[in-house]
């Protein structure tokens, strides 16, 4: 699959670091234009239009004159700071979001790992079962991208070479792949349990107890990453803030004391500075799409199969060479 690169940002901590601050400073590549384009472009009007009826006679044939709002802009000094304070929970609780969704990820990648490791060697009795097991644990990433994003690519194409055409149709029509994902991890670390021999019973339920755990680990990793992605701050909130922020930057113009084309530069420049919070917060806050500052979901599939690769590897280089365990029966 073809993606959106994603910006990356990882500032040096050990020298002075000039370049990282001029890439992120004039960077234009990745900014949320398009979140903060639409009010902005109402705050520049706004002060297009002061200008036009204080400096000149095309609207209604004279100038007008404005009586000094000194009571306004006090008021207006007033207002920053429960302003200020919306905005910056706004934004905490946005990278809040996008942190415990990265956690998520990265929880569901290291249980990937250790899954596979497990598979590998429990299951190294049964090469049919082990292998099911590593198919299908590539194929968990995947379908947890096409959940979160409700895509529904071709699955013969992208996991051609993992599942069998029977098995990516199946995946295909699975109203939720993720659930389907892990009944055949279930069914395989199961399939492998029975059928073992060379171990005894208290060893292959301690194994297949694990396996299980790290299949449940899998599921809450998704769920959590569900929980982000369908549950947006509330309304109430989010259209209180936007209300308040709106009507101050529309009459932030009317109430600044300068020339009246002055006013113009100075009001984008404070529009741009908190439509700019409002928008970082929009476009973090749900972070599974294929945009520049989202997760790379796509990404991180390839990280698990290249892992899940190594591991299969590894294992066939230095196959297990411990004897079977062999049973031992007390008589009284």
């Amino acid at each position: 699959r073809r993606a959106h690169r994603v910006v990356v940002f990882k500032p040096k901590s050990s020298s002075c670091d000039c370049c990282g601050w001029l890439r992120t400073a004039l960077s234009l590549r990745g900014r949320p234009v398009l979140h903060m384009l639409p009010p902005l472009l109402a705050v520049v009007a706004m002060s297009v239009l002061r200008a036009m009826a204080l400096e000149t006679d095309y609207l209604f044939g004279r100038r007008w004159v404005m009586p000094e709002f000194h009571h306004l802009q006090e008021a207006y000094g007033l207002l920053m700071a429960p302003l200020s304070f919306l905005l910056v929970y706004r934004l905490n609780r946005s990278a809040v979001r996008f942190y415990d969704a990265r956690a998520a990820a990265g929880k569901l990648i290291s249980t990937c790992r250790l899954l596979a490791g497990e598979a590998v060697r429990y299951c190294a009795h049964d090469a049919s079962a082990r292998d099911e097991l590593c198919r299908w644990l590539v194929v968990f990433p995947i379908a947890t991208r096409n959940f979160l994003r409700g895509e529904a690519p071709d699955p013969l194409g992208e996991l051609q070479g993992v599942l069998s055409e029977a098995q990516a149709l199946a995946l295909q029509a699975a109203p939720v792949q993720t659930l389907l994902c892990c009944d055949r991890l279930r069914s395989a670390a199961l399939r492998a349990a029975r059928g073992n021999t060379l171990d005894q019973a208290p060893v292959v339920a301690i194994q297949l107890e694990k396996m299980e755990e790290h299949i449940c680990t899998l599921a809450d990793a998704m769920g959590a990453m569900e929980r982000i992605n369908n549950t947006p701050l509330p309304f109430a909130y989010v259209s209180h803030l936007r209300t308040c922020l709106v009507f101050y930057l529309l009459g932030l113009p009317w109430a600044l004391q300068t020339d009246a084309w002055t006013a113009l530069p100075v009001a984008f420049v404070v529009a741009y500075a908190l439509l700019g919070v409002e928008a970082a917060a929009v476009a973090c806050e749900r972070p599974f799409q294929d945009q520049l500052n989202h997760l790379p979901l796509d990404a991180f599939a390839d990280v698990v199969a290249e892992n899940i690769r190594q591991i299969m590897q590894q294992a066939e280089d230095f196959p297990d060479e411990l004897p079977p365990v062999q049973s031992t029966v007390c008589v009284l």
